[in-house]
């Protein structure tokens, strides 16, 4: 055998043993550790080996599948939460829920359980109201205004009705809703509005985005799906409501929301700020001419130059609440388990909002 031919064939025979010595440890490691990869407890049992090639899967297609040693899922415990609604294109049941968190933790898997009472009406449950109130508060928002994430007696509209007794509490909020979904509310309970009631609506800069639909926001739910519900199976049912402007009227409509259903969609043009800004601004307009009463506008995330939150309607009231108007650290989460904001963070978005309305 020729030197080079040697020299070949040894070079081969290192990178073999190198590789073998790679696969060996590899394989050790994943036999001493695959106890910490093993199924959540008390969920039907699945090989570590999956769980291997779905992290492997993971890292080459973000999103593809959960990742099985660092990963958060969540769970509604009874699954049938959401229900078809034609305006809001989706609403919440009536019911008894439990919203369980999963996360890897320390190596293990540990969840935690947060309970959630829709009342007949669709509204969350926040505490006991008086049969004959004085006054009527409406609050209207997302899953942060909704409180994902924390029991009932912890969101801020518990706090609420605890601290205005001789008040009803009325939480309309639900995930992912936008003031779209406001609207729609609003057109439904204009009738029950008074004078002398309130309306509190929730905002943050992302709700625009909702407002219009963006393909973005559909990549976004696509890819938070595959993320935290890898198992629920996507309906062509589910849908959005998205606002949008035909000349100077505002238009409401509902799209799928799935993008496995709306492909098109979620791959076209984003619309720009301006015209995202301009719909946002008339949404804001439309809700505040349906309420007889004072509109509290809570500005929790966002800039303070925003250019929706400037010249407000003249029965809206803006409430400074995102994490800078606050003198204190408020802006925990579900202990790790979810980015919602949790008991902290309701408790001094109840503090101005109690301070405003108190002064009503």
């Amino acid at each position: 055998m020729s030197l080079p031919k040697k020299a070949a064939f040894y070079a081969i025979l290192a990178l073999i043993v190198v590789a073998a010595s790679e696969l060996a440890s590899s394989a050790f490691l994943f036999f001493a550790y695959r106890g910490q990869i093993a199924s959540l407890s008390g969920e039907p049992f699945t090989p570590s080996t999956v769980l291997v090639l779905r992290r492997g899967l993971n890292w080459l297609v973000p999103g593809s599948a959960p990742d099985p040693v660092a990963y958060r899922l969540m769970a509604r415990i009874p699954q049938d939460f959401f229900a078809e609604d034609a305006e809001q294109g989706y609403r919440a049941k009536p019911g008894h829920y439990v919203f369980r968190y999963t996360r890897r933790h320390d190596g293990a898997l540990e969840h935690l359980d947060s309970v959630v009472t829709v009342k007949d009406d669709g509204t969350r449950f926040t505490g006991k109201a008086p049969a004959a109130p004085e006054r009527h508060v409406h609050v209207l928002g997302d899953s942060f205004i909704f409180g994902d994430g924390v029991n009932d007696e912890q969101t801020f509209s518990f706090l609420l009705q605890a601290a205005f007794p001789r008040d009803a509490v009325h939480l309309h909020a639900l995930s992912g809703y936008s003031w779209a979904n406001a609207l729609v509310t609003m057109d439904r309970i204009k009738d029950q509005i008074r004078p002398g009631d309130i309306v509190i609506l929730g905002y943050a800069f992302y709700y625009k985005e909702r407002h219009v639909e963006a393909p973005k926001r559909l990549r976004d739910i696509r890819d938070w799906m595959a993320r935290s519900f890898p198992d629920v199976e996507l309906s062509p049912k589910d849908r959005l409501v998205r606002a949008r402007l035909d000349g100077a009227r505002l238009v409401l409509d509902t799209i799928p929301m799935h993008c496995k259903f709306n492909p098109d969609y979620c791959t076209g043009a984003e619309p720009n700020a301006d015209d995202t800004d301009k719909v946002s601004s008339e949404l804001l307009r439309a809700i505040a001419a349906k309420s007889s009463a004072p509109v509290y506008l809570v500005h929790f995330f966002g800039p303070k130059d925003d250019p929706v939150l400037a010249k407000l309607p003249g029965n809206v009231a803006l409430v400074p609440a995102t994490p800078a108007d606050f003198s204190y650290v408020m802006r925990d989460d579900i202990m790790g388990f979810d980015d919602h904001g949790g008991p902290y963070w309701h408790h001094a978005i109840y503090t101005r909002i109690s301070q405003a309305i108190a002064q009503h």
